[in-house]
């Protein structure tokens, strides 16, 4: 099954999504969804952030990993008390043999890195969703844009012809009112969207650090109607969605440090080596090498024990609302991509009879049948309907982009 193939991930973004920014050569090559996607991971503060708390995640991996390495402690004094100078010397090497705590800060070295992994890939799937958003933004703000300036194109045309009528005494002032009330209202709305349009742009400079060309970027769905069986992709997200392996990894570290509040208490076992000298009036020195054992006495807290086991709680009960959530996600991110994919179709043949329309009011109005807004309103219903397709299709291409996500599950991270 296509499903598991590895690199899903990046042909699935350029086929489906394919996003193609057509710009003026000197900066044609950085205005590609890869290039913005690329260029954010080294501008996006928070992608940034979070990469930083992904390597301190990693060295707590390590870290927790060296748990039986040897220890050495190396101690130096000096004294001066009764008049003659003294001092000693100490080297210490301790090998743990047995430490039930040690064992189970070793275990927590690999869900630490499984929990790493995961968040790197929800990341990593947040940054793409943010760059893809920040561009679509701009192409709803133009494509708006354009259809108020059609309203407006219209609405001065029939204000200077109602203005120019009631000058000849054909026209009345009502009419006259009416046009101008509905030009303000348009012209009031395309500076809504211009700032709309200004506020998109900046947020995708913020992200990525690069300019976008407004005028020449350009979104197109690639639609399908194959997708992958429901059973198996409920499957995945249930044991492979990021947001349940961290989840899960989560629980698993809550269970060791639960039983880690104990382990403080057990005995432990260790093996030392160690050379100490001491220099004044004579000077001695002593190697010694010998087995320790450490029996610790107290009572385990019980207030940190409760905390320990409700944590545990909690972390059980997250592990269950993520597979929850992941499904109830997928089930609707499937059920609204086949919803978009019939609207795409039907948004289309809803353009082709706008321009239809618009043909036919051209032709009636210079023959005299129908009116001038007749015409204006055709042109508006034209560019309304090819704003909805656009809409339509930057649903579907950001649905099929978080498609992608969950069905690149099974190949590996980026380190």
């Amino acid at each position: 099954m296509h499903l598991f193939r590895h690199d899903r991930h990046l042909r699935q973004i350029v086929a489906f999504v394919a996003l193609s920014l057509t710009l003026f050569p000197t900066i044609a090559a950085a205005q590609t969804f890869q290039a913005a996607l690329s260029a954010a991971r080294h501008a996006d503060a928070a992608y940034i952030s979070k990469m930083a708390d992904l390597k301190n995640r990693r060295l707590q991996s390590s870290q927790a990993g060296t748990a039986f390495l040897p220890g050495v402690n190396v101690s130096y004094s000096r004294a001066d008390a009764t008049g003659s100078s003294k001092s000693s010397r100490a080297i210490d090497l301790t090998q743990p043999l047995f430490s039930m705590d040690k064992y189970l800060q070793y275990t927590l070295s690999h869900p630490l890195a499984a929990q790493a992994d995961a968040e790197l890939r929800l990341a990593e799937n947040d940054l793409s969703l943010r760059v893809f958003n920040s561009m679509a933004d701009i192409v709803r703000a133009r494509e708006s844009l354009r259809s108020i300036q059609v309203q407006i194109d219209g609405l001065e045309v029939q204000y200077r012809r109602a203005q120019r009528m009631r000058e000849l005494g054909q026209g009345t002032v009502t009419e006259v009112s009416d046009f101008e009330v509905r030009l303000a209202a348009a012209q009031g709305n395309r500076l809504n969207l211009n700032a709309t349009l200004d506020a998109a742009r900046r947020y995708f400079t913020l992200v990525t650090s690069l300019l976008p060309d407004v005028a020449s970027l350009n979104v197109s769905a690639l639609v399908t109607a194959d997708h992958a069986d429901e059973e198996a992709l409920f499957g995945i997200v249930r044991s492979l969605d990021p947001a349940v392996v961290a989840a899960r990894q989560n629980l698993e570290i809550a269970r060791i440090e639960s039983r880690r509040f104990w382990a403080k208490y057990l005995p432990t076992v260790s093996a030392v080596a160690g050379y100490g000298s001491t220099n004044g009036s004579t000077s001695t020195g002593s190697a010694r090498v010998g087995i320790v054992f450490n029996a610790p006495l107290g009572t385990a807290p019980y207030f940190e024990q409760q905390s320990a086991a409700i944590a545990l709680d909690r972390a059980q009960e997250s592990l269950r609302a993520a597979e929850d959530a992941a499904v109830y996600e997928a089930a609707n991110l499937l059920t609204s991509l086949r919803s978009l994919e019939a609207e795409i179709r039907v948004r289309q043949r809803a353009v082709k009879a706008a321009q239809q329309a618009v043909e036919g009011n051209l032709k009636s109005y210079q023959g005299g049948v129908k009116s001038n807004i007749d015409v204006v309103t055709s042109f508006q219903t034209l560019a309304d309907s090819e704003v909805a397709l656009v809409n339509a299709q930057l649903n579907s291409a950001q649905a099929t982009l978080r498609l992608s996500f969950i069905e690149n599950l099974t190949a590996e991270p980026l380190r």
